[in-house]
């Protein structure tokens, strides 16, 4: 019987899938740690599989370890005092999230849900702890990197207040391609399928308002919408609407 969304599927202990060392390795944090003490790190793991738009964790949960994305792509939200969904932050393979629970011993501050099928590296929390505390470099890198998320959570809000929402809108999708996409006959396809409600949570603008602005961009040919994906056109129109507008 395959399982529930929702129901992670574990898919091997001990010797992870070929590749993930190699991937891990070039992660900020986990690659300043030696190479024998990451692969102990990732044979102590566990991989395991959650099918597209299961939930990984809740908001509000205790975090028990770090995920590390070995394939697909996981959405990072958290629920805004009216009940909105504010997207934090898309994972794609080689991204490690879950640690700010971890470090501090916190319930997670985000819902984690599978954007596509996945395969994730459960690290236990313990054994990450260890591993940064024995390596200075890799916690130093621990403190870059939420400095960063901070700095993207402020500029989030900073566009809010100060870009239009086309201005919003055209960043969004420019940060989505530049995340996962390919190039078609005619354009640059966004392999993500995100609902115009998780744009919306992504750039404050509401459903409407993002009918609204990718009807108006269609009809210009900017973009084109084929089974649900965006298709870039012209990218460069949409860049230029961001550039516009900051330099304003």
């Amino acid at each position: 019987m395959a399982p529930r969304a929702g129901t992670p599927r574990p898919t091997g202990g001990g010797r992870q899938g070929e590749g993930v060392l190699d991937l891990l390795a070039g992660h900020r944090i986990l690659g300043r740690l030696p190479a024998a003490e990451l692969a102990a790190l990732v044979r102590q793991a566990s991989v395991r599989a959650y099918a597209e738009r299961a939930v990984i964790f809740r908001q509000g949960d205790a975090g028990h370890g770090v995920l590390a994305v070995v394939d697909g792509y996981v959405k990072l939200s958290a629920a805004a005092p009216s009940g909105r969904e504010v997207v934090l932050e898309v994972a794609g393979p080689g991204a490690v999230f879950g640690e700010l629970a971890v470090l501090n011993n916190w319930p997670r501050a985000a819902e984690a849900e599978a954007l596509s099928a996945c395969r994730l590296l459960n690290i236990d929390a313990a054994a990450f702890i260890a591993a940064l505390t024995r390596h200075p470099q890799a916690m130093l890198e621990v403190v870059r990197l939420l400095s960063e998320r901070l700095r993207t959570v402020t500029e989030q809000m900073t566009d809010a207040v100060d870009l239009p929402a086309t201005a919003r809108l055209a960043k969004a999708l420019l940060r989505l391609a530049a995340l996962h996409s390919h190039k078609v006959e005619d354009g640059l396809r966004i392999d993500l399928m995100l609902s115009q409600r998780e744009l919306g949570g992504m750039t404050g603008l509401t459903r409407e308002s993002i009918n609204k602005h990718l009807a108006g961009w269609r009809d210009q040919g900017w973009l084109h919408l084929v089974e649900g994906a965006i298709v870039l056109v012209r990218p460069t129109a949409l860049r230029e609407i961001v550039r516009e507008h900051s330099l304003d």
